[in-house]
């Protein structure tokens, strides 16, 4: 599914990365180390060339992760923690570049996994303290949970297609008010 247009860079890593796991199709890109290769080749980052189940648990578990982030403005202290296990292993410290102006998030002695990891959780840390990871959300259809980005104006956006998962909320409201009213 690819309802809304993609978020702008660099949070299409981290969208991207959420939506390898589609819960309505029941679709997991990364269910095989073939998956996990092709989803590392297409973001540009590097990844064992034999990626082991540890390693795609490891990537599930950040997907999750961020999934849950996503998708609970309030805080997540449980995805907050889980990311913040992950920059531990990776040995993750930014440090400032002169030229060009900026910085980067490294870790010492990482494996490709880890700097892969390490990519997408530092663009979720530079987003977090500019304010625009507020604007990546998922679904708040429980069986969907789609990682969409939010260009309404006020950031209020709910569903990552108000005609499909918005419309069924709607409808199964609508009939749980009708089936409210002929019983009661």
């Amino acid at each position: 599914m690819v309802p809304r247009p993609a978020a702008p860079p660099p949070l299409g890593v981290v969208q991207r990365l959420v939506n390898t796991r589609e819960l309505l199709e029941d679709r997991d890109d990364l269910s095989t180390p073939a998956g996990l290769v092709a989803w590392a080749d297409s973001e540009g980052l590097p990844c064992p060339a034999r990626p082991t189940e540890a390693d795609l648990t490891r990537v599930r578990r950040l997907r999750e992760a961020l999934r849950q982030l996503l998708g609970a403005p309030e805080g997540a202290p449980a995805a907050v923690s889980a990311l913040n296990g992950e920059l531990a292993r990776t040995g993750t410290r930014p440090l400032l570049r002169v030229d060009p102006p900026g910085a980067e998030f490294v870790g010492d002695d990482a494996t490709a996994l880890d700097t892969a990891i390490t990519r997408v959780l530092a663009t979720v840390v530079t987003t977090r303290l500019d304010g625009s990871l507020h604007r990546l959300k998922t679904c708040a259809a429980e069986d969907c949970l789609w990682a969409f980005y939010d260009r309404s104006p006020n950031a209020v956006s709910r569903w990552c297609e108000t005609s499909v998962c918005g419309a069924r909320h709607k409808m199964r409201a609508y009939r749980a008010r009708q089936a409210a009213s002929t019983s009661g």
